[in-house]
């Protein structure tokens, strides 16, 4: 079976950046950058899950300074 290309990506390997499910993978955490940068200071459940979400998991301690 041959890898995906992200597969290839994470493998350290040549890879095809322009992939559908790499380019959904981009949006996606474009998406999730610009929903943190928009909360606020006083909402750090919030930046929380989205970092999370991000991320895949995190510590309870981690700090990004928006703009991230």
């Amino acid at each position: 079976m041959e890898k995906t290309e992200k597969q290839k990506m994470l493998a350290g390997e040549l890879y095809l950046a322009a992939d559908a499910e790499l380019k959904r993978d981009r949006q996606r955490a474009r998406r999730l950058t610009r929903l943190y940068n928009s909360t606020r200071e006083d909402e750090p459940s919030d930046r929380l899950k989205i970092i999370a979400e991000l991320f895949g998991a995190v510590g309870e301690t981690i700090e990004i300074e928006p703009p991230f």
